[in-house]
């Protein structure tokens, strides 16, 4: 973040391109989390009496809904980017290391105080993932911003970026 000034509009660019698949790898594992998440909460939920479906035949209605995770169908303030990152293991053991295949599959043998923990844990992965994406958001901004303040002061040709 240091002189930003000082780098070529190449760097600039290349930086934010680094930026954005970290940022797609943060979101990728935070997407993992909210699955993990929702089927948890799904089984507590077969277990209390609220649903009487299996856990199996409302995977689709689980993962598909924010509702359940009591958010607003608010537009993102940036759009999101759903592809799959190019290193899909580490964030994806990170969650397995929390919630792995083998704790989903035997959900029926757990304790719901043992759900409920493994859920608090997901959710507390989650929360210190969202704060590290702020935080390379916040960096993504002021690296865009001194990409837009060269165009807009000369310093830089934005038709070469569109070419």
């Amino acid at each position: 973040m240091e002189d930003l000034e000082g780098r070529s509009l190449e760097d600039l660019r290349a930086l934010r391109d680094e930026c954005r698949e970290v940022e797609n790898e943060i979101s990728f594992e935070r997407r993992l989390c909210h699955a993990r998440i929702d089927i948890l909460r799904a089984e507590i939920e077969r277990r209390s009496g609220e649903q009487d479906q299996d856990l199996l035949s409302r995977l689709p209605e689980i993962l598909g809904s924010a509702e359940l995770r009591g958010e607003e169908a608010a537009l993102p303030s940036r759009a999101p980017d759903l592809s799959i990152p190019r290193n899909v293991d580490i964030p994806r053991r990170r969650v397995e290391e929390i919630a792995g295949e083998q704790t989903m599959t035997r959900l029926n043998q757990l304790q719901n105080d043992e759900i409920k923990e493994i859920m608090s844990n997901l959710a507390e992965h989650e929360r210190n993932l969202s704060a590290r994406r702020r935080k390379l958001h916040e960096v993504m901004d002021v690296i865009q911003a001194e990409i837009v303040r060269r165009y807009t002061s000369g310093e830089a040709d934005p038709s070469v970026a569109l070419g």
